[in-house]
Protein backbone atom coordinates (compact mmCIF):
# COMPACT_ATOMS: atom_id res chain seq x y z
CA UNK A 1 0.00 0.00 0.00
CA UNK A 2 1.46 3.43 -0.84
CA UNK A 3 2.21 5.88 1.76
CA UNK A 4 0.02 9.31 0.77
CA UNK A 5 2.63 12.10 1.09
CA UNK A 6 1.35 16.24 1.75
CA UNK A 7 3.17 18.92 0.76
CA UNK A 8 4.03 21.71 3.42
CA UNK A 9 6.36 25.33 3.06
CA UNK A 10 8.60 26.59 5.18
CA UNK A 11 10.36 30.18 4.76
CA UNK A 12 14.20 29.40 4.74
CA UNK A 13 17.22 32.54 4.96
CA UNK A 14 18.73 32.03 1.36
CA UNK A 15 22.02 30.88 3.36
CA UNK A 16 20.80 27.68 4.71
CA UNK A 17 18.77 26.55 1.13
CA UNK A 18 21.89 27.11 -0.34
CA UNK A 19 23.66 24.25 2.48
CA UNK A 20 20.99 22.38 1.89
CA UNK A 21 20.88 22.30 -1.74
CA UNK A 22 24.74 21.85 -1.76
CA UNK A 23 24.66 19.18 0.69
CA UNK A 24 21.62 16.99 -1.04
CA UNK A 25 23.40 17.30 -4.60
CA UNK A 26 26.76 16.15 -2.62
CA UNK A 27 24.89 13.12 -1.02
CA UNK A 28 23.02 12.04 -4.76
CA UNK A 29 19.47 12.62 -2.78
CA UNK A 30 16.71 15.37 -2.99
CA UNK A 31 16.02 18.12 -0.79
CA UNK A 32 12.67 16.65 0.17
CA UNK A 33 14.54 13.57 1.24
CA UNK A 34 17.35 15.53 3.16
CA UNK A 35 14.79 17.25 5.31
CA UNK A 36 12.41 14.35 5.55
CA UNK A 37 15.06 12.91 7.11
CA UNK A 38 16.55 15.72 9.47
CA UNK A 39 12.81 16.26 10.64
CA UNK A 40 12.27 12.62 11.22
CA UNK A 41 15.77 12.04 12.96
CA UNK A 42 15.09 14.97 15.54
CA UNK A 43 11.66 13.63 16.02
CA UNK A 44 13.64 10.29 17.20
CA UNK A 45 16.40 12.26 18.96
CA UNK A 46 13.43 14.00 21.32
CA UNK A 47 11.29 10.72 21.78
CA UNK A 48 14.54 8.99 22.79
CA UNK A 49 15.30 12.07 25.67
CA UNK A 50 12.23 12.12 27.23
CA UNK A 51 12.03 8.18 27.42
CA UNK A 52 16.01 8.72 28.69
CA UNK A 53 14.52 10.69 31.38
CA UNK A 54 11.90 8.91 32.14
CA UNK A 55 14.13 5.98 33.04
CA UNK A 56 16.91 8.30 35.03
CA UNK A 57 13.72 9.49 37.08
CA UNK A 58 12.52 5.97 37.64
CA UNK A 59 15.79 4.92 38.22
CA UNK A 60 16.71 7.34 40.99
CA UNK A 61 13.12 6.92 42.82
CA UNK A 62 13.73 3.09 43.04
CA UNK A 63 16.51 4.30 45.39
CA UNK A 64 19.55 2.29 43.38
CA UNK A 65 22.94 3.90 43.34
CA UNK A 66 25.03 4.70 40.44
CA UNK A 67 28.91 4.91 40.74
CA UNK A 68 31.21 7.62 38.94
CA UNK A 69 34.24 6.55 36.22
CA UNK A 70 36.73 7.25 39.07
CA UNK A 71 34.52 5.00 41.64
CA UNK A 72 34.44 2.27 38.87
CA UNK A 73 37.48 2.10 38.33
CA UNK A 74 38.80 1.89 42.05
CA UNK A 75 36.36 -0.82 42.79
CA UNK A 76 37.56 -3.06 39.67
CA UNK A 77 40.61 -1.52 38.44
Amino acid sequence: MATSTTPIAIRLDDDLVRLIEEYAKGQQITKSDFIRDAVLEKIEDMYDIAVADIAYKDWVASGKKTYSLEETLERYG
